[in-house]
Order: structure tokens, then C-alpha cells, then sequence
């Protein structure tokens, strides 16, 4: 996914300052690719993805089961699930044969 320094937003919410010690590498190469107001929100957004992604990977490596049998009802028997997808499948067009 590209997304141009021209696309980042202003901060707009309630900020707060932090001083980081960055390898300089990282601060030359982030300094000559994202001007100056916009770093922050740079550096903010490349957080927010990394800390999702870390919040992704500790649910994932969880033992505690994400998916439980009461919480879908819908779903219990076999019957269930294949109307459920054949539900979804024509709600996007899929149950349509294929034009040769």
C-alpha cells in the first residue's frame, strides 16, 4: 500500500510530546522522504499499523478460543453454514453462472 506524504493528516486529536532515540540511518532516510510538518503524524501511523499488527499476532498465539459455538447459533449445524454462504455468495453475485 503507497500512501503519499501529501495524503498524511495534520494531527487533529489531543497529541502529546515524546522524544525517541532513532538510529540515525532511519532519521536520514525518514528526513529526506517525509517533509517536516509531516512527521509526526508519519511516524504515528507507522506505529498505529505496527502496534495493530502486534495486537493481531498476541491473539493469534492466544490459547483462549476466538470463535465460540453460543456466540453463533446460526451456524450450528452443517445445513446452517451452507445456507449461510449460499446467502452470502448470492448477495455478492457469485450464484450466477459464468458467462462463456
Amino acid at each position: 500500500m503507497h500512501i503519499s506524504v501529501e495524503d498524511l493528516p495534520l494531527a487533529t486529536e489531543a497529541t502529546r510530546r515524546m522524544n525517541l532515540l532513532l538510529p540515525g540511518d532511519l532519521v536520514t532516510e525518514l528526513c529526506s522522504l517525509v517533509p517536516p510538518r509531516r512527521r509526526g503524524q508519519f511516524v504515528a501511523m507507522a506505529l498505529t499499523r505496527e502496534l495493530r499488527r502486534l495486537r493481531l499476532l498476541e491473539v493469534l498465539e492466544s490459547t483462549e478460543p476466538i470463535w465460540r459455538d453460543e456466540d453463533h447459533p446460526e451456524l450450528a449445524t452443517g445445513a446452517d453454514i451452507d445456507n449461510w454462504i449460499a446467502a452470502g455468495r448470492a448477495q455478492m453475485g457469485w450464484d450466477r453462472p459464468l458467462d462463456d
